[in-house]
């Protein structure tokens, strides 16, 4: 399985708040938080096969590019799935995370996002309804192993094409 990650600056690792202005780029590797979640998708031979990042102001100012460059280098790549988040409690990025797996689901891109319900209920009960959204501790809550463990279970059903209604039952908002 081919998977993509979408992370802000902080997930990345670029950067704080200060860096929100960061414009998009991406690496053919693991970056920033993602690192965990490759290191349970190589159990599963997996691999992430990039990391597509962006400053949450870049993205609210710039939108319409970010989502478009995004879904095109996912589907350039091949890309079996694309994860968006962990988002964990940070509402900017959660909000990023859910408009750009929209679009992803928009242009048929397998996708799951990962956020907290802390500072996110409002993100939560707009896209529940129509996004896998895997439930997430906040920054420094515990259960992240568990939750992480979670997202990559979701990858595989969504790689595979299997149904995903008792996993989103389960385990998603």
């Amino acid at each position: 399985m081919k998977v993509i990650i979408i992370l802000d600056q902080i997930q990345a690792g670029l950067g704080g708040k200060e860096k929100s202005d960061t414009p998009l780029g991406g690496k053919k590797i693991a970056m920033g938080s993602s690192e965990n979640i490759e290191k349970l998708l190589e159990k599963h031979d997996s691999k992430i096969i990039g990391t597509f990042y962006c400053g949450t102001d870049y993205y609210q100012d710039n939108k319409a590019v970010v989502q478009r460059k995004f879904v095109k280098m996912a589907e350039k790549m091949g890309a079996d799935v694309v994860i968006t988040g962990p988002s964990f409690d940070y509402h900017d990025f959660s909000q990023m995370a859910l408009e750009l797996a929209e679009k992803y689901e928009e242009a048929n891109v397998p996708v799951i996002s990962a956020i907290a319900k802390e500072k996110n209920q409002d993100l939560i009960d707009q896209y529940r309804e129509k996004l896998l959204i895997v439930k997430m501790p906040k920054k420094g809550g515990s259960g992240l192993s568990e939750a992480l463990d979670n997202l990559v279970t979701g990858c595989l059903l969504l790689a595979n094409k299997r149904d995903t209604s008792q996993f989103k039952q389960d385990y998603c908002y």
